[in-house]
């Protein structure tokens, strides 16, 4: 198997660095190719090196300008940043390139979504997943936006069980599976779904909180003191809406 094939592979994995070490090698045996740049972009984002990341979206973009992907990896990278405007530009430049983009669809929505624009960025969800029903994180974020919609829990809910299907390890849709039942008063089906999420990550703050709650309602305080202690330890939290 040849670096890119590799990189392949451990990019599907979610194993960015070793992937990031394979595309290297790639460039260095095949020269300046496009889509291992793209896929090199795409694993410094995911690496956290933003700037690192941008420039090789932009060398892509110079060899080859009227490629979707780069101009979708580009969008989604400063939508994370909250450069919304660019990001938007860049989301509708790749739709304009290939129409049946669902990636282009569901990072426009998102921008819609962040920048309160509900009913558009429902529109593009339902778009995104009728091209590509496998998009875990469209399926979180539809969920939301029609819970920000005060539309029927249950279509939330429905978004958010395709998640976990295709995902049954996702805290973000346990998550906030975990809170439409409590605002349904579904307290044993909500603490069920933060027992869940805390046995795949422990030391989510957020759930913590939540469960230590239930957990205080239903008398069994030293379950919720073990809770609140783990939420204690996690000061560092950056938002919870399946991002």
């Amino acid at each position: 198997m040849n670096h890119f094939d590799q990189g392949i592979d451990c990019y599907q994995r979610k194993d960015f660095l070793n992937a990031d070490f394979h595309f290297k090698k790639a460039l260095v045996e095949k020269g300046l190719q496009a889509e291992t740049l793209d896929y090199l972009a795409r694993c410094r984002s995911m690496l956290g090196d933003s700037r690192g990341a941008l420039e090789l979206f932009d060398q892509t973009l110079t060899i080859k300008p009227t490629w979707e992907r780069p101009y979708e990896g580009k969008a989604r990278l400063l939508a994370n940043r909250e450069e919304y405007e660019e990001a938007e530009a860049l989301a509708r430049r790749a739709l304009m390139l290939n129409a049946e983009s669902a990636e282009s669809w569901a990072i426009l929505a998102y921008v819609c979504e962040r920048t309160l624009r509900l009913k558009e960025a429902k529109s593009c969800y339902l778009r995104a997943l009728e091209l590509d029903p496998t998009l875990e994180e469209a399926h979180i974020h539809l969920a939301v936006v029609y819970y920000e919609m005060r539309e029927p829990y249950s279509k939330c809910l429905e978004q958010l069980d395709r998640a976990l299907a295709l995902n049954p390890d996702s805290t973000d849709a346990l998550f906030n599976k975990g809170l439409i039942y409590k605002d349904l008063r579904r307290y044993g089906a909500s603490k069920k779904a933060f027992e869940k999420l805390l046995a795949i990550d422990p030391q989510d703050r957020e759930a913590n909180l939540e469960l230590a709650e239930l957990y205080k309602r239903d008398r069994q305080y030293g379950k919720a003191e073990q809770c609140l202690s783990r939420a204690r330890e996690r000061k560092v939290y950056d938002g919870r809406d399946g991002s």
